[in-house]
């Protein structure tokens, strides 16, 4: 590896670790409650609308001006000149449209996030939350400030107004100039926000105006001391987006790609003096993994408990009872197990989620009182340690939304008791099944008896049960039952960390310009492999395989996988053997290429097994130009030209003039 391979090397597993410590952050934030969202024009994109830029193309070409320019300048001009109708009307129609699934809102809406800020004027946000059954309050007005909710979960602040009203909404330059006179309420408790909680931003590109005015709010807010830390997520500037229809860069295209990298690294410079600190990404997906990186986070130290006793007899333990206990406890032998269990818990930082059980939820809570976690007036801190959503009186329907909202929130669930082993949908059995849909890592105290045996047997029958869960049945001292369960836990947790950090860094290797490679599979795969992991395990990252499977035989079902993975991609290797050239899919892998735009790159395998005449290649050679004319294409022999070594050079030149 060359020196400058090295150092880029380098460079960016510094930046995926700095990344990994920033988003490590933002879960820990989560936990105390302290994460506001602040949504920009990019998180909406993904459902079918368009940017702030796209929303303004057609005013462009109408009034002849670039689209390049100042934003708020270009619907200023076109109010000036037409009236405020037509920006209303556009507004109104773009964002009339049923939004697409959106991944990021939809993680986003699974963490307990209780304020969301946004410029954006659709409604995607607030939908995908009431689809969780939240009550969500929209302030999208000063005079919404008079009135609150108090049911609320979550508070959205829209800034610039709601696409139901598009006459109010921000959008000339005039509507800038004139913020602080109509709307000067946002920007004074945007200001208190920024001092008192941590804000994540998401959907902003490096030069969007609407980020340059909270930047502008951060550095008036203290008198430009330090702030709290923000978090930004924010697209890399990268070489694809200055590629030409033929894939190609010109050198006028280079130089404004360097331009645009550095002005964007000055521009992290500069929100890092604010208190905002940036996490790049490759590509909009790969915030996806990383809001799910932050979500697994954050769940992985939440347990759910459950459990409970016959409400109508709160002595009944079963047979848990029934073995020799320390007689002058004032708490028999089940009560001090769940006290000590909840202690337990909290002592190594555990936070508990349950649904009070008969008998179970309030010596759990008991042993969160008893923890050593106090704060330093010594009064028990309850709230962040342990979270209580009681299910008594309340009706099936809705007990089980309320069970699958605290289970969404966990990585594992302990189960203890129950009524009756032979109650078949008692509460627990359904707890239990919720927690398996979620894959849960579950913990059925058999020795407690009642549904908690019946639910071990199971698993164990089922083969689902690690080996080293027998303790759940044959322990007999509490203290060391409860030290046993812990440690299942924390180790459980350790592995689950390690497991996400390194998913995360896997995630580096999935985004660049990308190739596609057409092939013979069973003469070719072994060259195929060993391109794609050339490729993609290059730290440099300007290119990404796309990887076939081979596993599906429906045709359809493979053609229409290669349609899809095609459009992701610029460039196609294709690998010549005695047969490819007669094989189905490669004749269509090629149409589809050339319909996408990709460019192709022929390479022949000049192995002893296929031995290539000079006849043989001239014929290669004229069904290529006969499958694409006007391609000029520069075969290339893969041991003879030292493929291996010089794969990523020919991908390198196929991008220059």
């Amino acid at each position: 590896m060359f020196y400058k391979e090295r150092i880029e090397e380098d460079k960016l597993k510094q930046i995926m670790e700095q990344n990994i410590s920033y988003l490590d952050h933002i879960s820990e934030q989560i936990k105390l409650g302290y994460i506001s969202v602040f949504a920009g024009a990019g998180l909406s994109v993904a459902s079918g609308y368009v940017d702030w830029k796209r929303l303004l193309e057609p005013l462009c070409k109408q009034m002849r001006l670039d689209i390049n320019k100042d934003l708020t300048e270009i619907a200023q001009y076109y109010k000036n000149q037409y009236g405020r109708q037509g920006l209303n009307d556009i507004v109104f129609n773009e964002f009339a449209k049923i939004p697409k699934n959106n991944e990021n809102v939809a993680w986003l809406a699974k963490l307990p996030i209780k304020e969301y800020w946004t410029t954006n004027y659709d409604h995607i946000i607030e939908q995908e939350i009431q689809k969780r059954g939240k009550v969500v309050e929209t302030i999208i007005s000063q005079e919404s400030f008079k009135y609150h909710d108090p049911r609320r979960e979550v508070v959205i602040y829209k800034m610039h107004g709601d696409k139901d009203y598009p006459d109010d909404v921000v959008l000339t330059k005039e509507d800038y100039q004139k913020y602080d006179d109509n709307r000067k309420l946002f920007t004074r408790l945007l200001s208190v926000e920024l001092v008192r909680r941590t804000f994540v931003f998401i959907g902003f590109s490096f030069n969007d105006p609407n980020l340059e005015r909270i930047l502008s709010i951060a550095k008036n807010t203290l008198n430009s001391k330090s702030l709290p830390k923000h978090y930004c997520f924010m697209r890399k500037v990268q070489i694809i987006d200055y590629l030409d229809n033929n894939n190609l860069i010109t050198n006028e295209a280079l130089e404004r790609y360097i331009q645009d990298k550095n002005y964007q690294e000055l521009r992290i410079d500069d929100m890092r003096k604010y208190g905002i600190y940036t996490i790049l990404v490759d590509d909009f997906k790969q915030i996806t993994i990383m809001l799910q990186y932050i979500y697994n986070k954050y769940i992985t130290n939440n347990v759910f408990v459950s459990g409970g006793i016959n409400p109508d007899n709160l002595s009944d333990y079963g047979e848990f009872n029934q073995v020799e206990y320390d007689e002058n406890d004032r708490l028999s032998r089940a009560e001090r197990f769940l006290t000590l269990l909840g202690k337990a818990l909290v002592d190594n930082d555990f936070q508990i989620y349950t649904g009070f059980g008969a008998g179970v939820g309030n010596y759990i809570l008991s042993g969160v009182l008893e923890s050593k976690k106090k704060n330093p007036l010594n009064i028990d801190i309850i709230s962040n340690e342990i979270h209580i959503n009681s299910l008594i009186g309340v009706e099936d329907d809705l007990k089980d939304k309320i069970r699958r909202r605290m289970l969404g929130q966990c990585s594992s669930t302990i189960i203890l008791f129950g009524e009756s082993e032979e109650k078949k949908n008692s509460g627990i059995t359904r707890e239990y099944k919720i927690a398996s849909e979620n894959e849960n890592y579950i913990i059925p105290v058999r020795s407690t008896g009642f549904a908690a045996r019946k639910i071990y047997d199971d698993l164990k029958k089922r083969k689902q049960l690690p080996d080293d869960m027998e303790f759940l049945e044959t322990e007999e001292n509490i203290k060391n039952l409860v030290d046993a369960i812990v440690e299942k836990l924390s180790v459980h947790r350790r592995e689950k960390e390690i497991n996400l950090k390194e998913q995360l860094f896997s995630s580096i290797a999935m985004y660049g310009i990308g190739v596609f490679i057409s092939y013979h599979y069973d003469s070719d795969n072994k060259i195929a492999k060993e391109i794609t992991d050339i490729i993609n395990t290059d730290k440099i990252n300007i290119f990404t395989v796309v990887k076939e499977n081979q596993k599906e035989k429906d045709a359809e079902i493979i053609k229409s996988w290669v349609d899809e993975e095609i459009k992701k991609t610029r460039i196609t290797i294709l690998l010549i053997s005695a047969k490819t050239l007669d094989r189905e899919y490669v004749t269509y892998e090629l149409s589809k290429s050339l319909s996408n735009g990709n460019t192709i790159i022929p390479i022949l395998i000049d192995s002893k097994e296929n031995a290539f005449g000079e006849n043989d290649i001239d014929t290669i050679e004229k069904k290529l130009n006969k499958e694409l004319p006007d391609r000029n294409l520069r075969i290339r022999k893969w041991f003879q030209d030292n493929g291996k070594e010089n794969i990523l050079r020919w991908l390198n030149e196929s991008l220059d003039y």
